[in-house]
């Protein structure tokens, strides 16, 4: 009995007091660096996935959206094919537009540099060149649109095309008598050619090009698209003619 009593304190020591203290010391010290490891972990994930590539993922997609209705509505889908089918012959067009407009802006450069200017005073009856008006403590100012170098002559050129503010700048031509000379009414009628042949090139023929080119394209798709439709009416009907024809032989078979 003295012999068990005695070592059986031993024991509990080695147990309690020396091992147990060593269990709870080193699952305590633990525990605590795998919650603060987690916990730091989880607010990185939270913000990656949803402040960073949420947002932008869903503002592509809302975007886009609107895009899936050209697939789904033929009009629509007609309209995007002409268009892509016809950039190819628009921009043939527009060399050659742009050929037309280097060809007149260069010839009106030569007829009329330096002839679009006008004396602006109260009285402008007397003057006739630059010189006069400067005397007479006038101003001598250039027309808005000129023909003085290649890129005004462009701009005047493309003004004439939309035919807006035209018949002014085609009066200017008309109303040009020469470099640093006041215009004068109808001083050179024949100029009236230059602009009239500009606007039947280019306004009437050329610029028409581009409705021509859009609705040869318009009707060719919808062509290709109507014989598509044929072609995939064609294919269902066959399909329920084979479903028909396989549903009555396994019928045969059956009996």
């Amino acid at each position: 009995d003295r012999t068990t009593t005695a070592l059986r304190p031993h024991y509990d020591l080695t147990t309690t007091s020396q091992v147990g203290p060593h269990y709870d010391r080193t699952t305590t010290s633990l525990r605590p660096q795998y919650d603060h490891t987690t916990t730091a972990l989880r607010p990185h994930y939270d913000r990656t996935t949803t402040s960073q590539v949420g947002p932008h993922y869903n503002r592509t997609t809302t975007t886009l959206r609107p895009l899936r209705v050209i697939s789904r509505a033929p009009g629509l889908k007609l309209v995007v094919e002409t268009l892509i089918t016809s950039l190819r012959p628009i921009g043939n067009i527009v060399l050659i537009c742009c050929a037309f407009f280097t060809v007149f802006g260069i010839l009106g450069v030569q007829l009329f540099k330096g002839k679009f200017y006008l004396c602006e005073g109260l009285d402008t009856r007397n003057i006739t060149t630059k010189s006069d008006c400067l005397l007479a403590n006038y101003r001598w100012t250039r027309r808005k649109y000129n023909f003085d170098n290649l890129g005004q002559a462009l701009m005047s050129l493309f003004v004439l095309s939309c035919k807006d503010g035209w018949v002014n700048i085609m009066y200017d031509g008309l109303d040009a008598v020469g470099v640093d000379k006041q215009p004068v009414r109808n001083h050179n009628p024949w100029m009236l050619l230059y602009f009239i042949s500009f606007l039947l090139i280019v306004s009437f023929f050329v610029l028409n090009m581009f409705v021509g080119v859009v609705v040869e394209n318009f009707h060719k798709c919808r062509q290709d698209q109507e014989e598509e439709e044929q072609r995939l009416r064609e294919e269902k009907r066959l399909r329920i003619l084979e479903k028909k024809r396989r549903s009555k032989e396994k019928d045969g078979s059956g009996l």
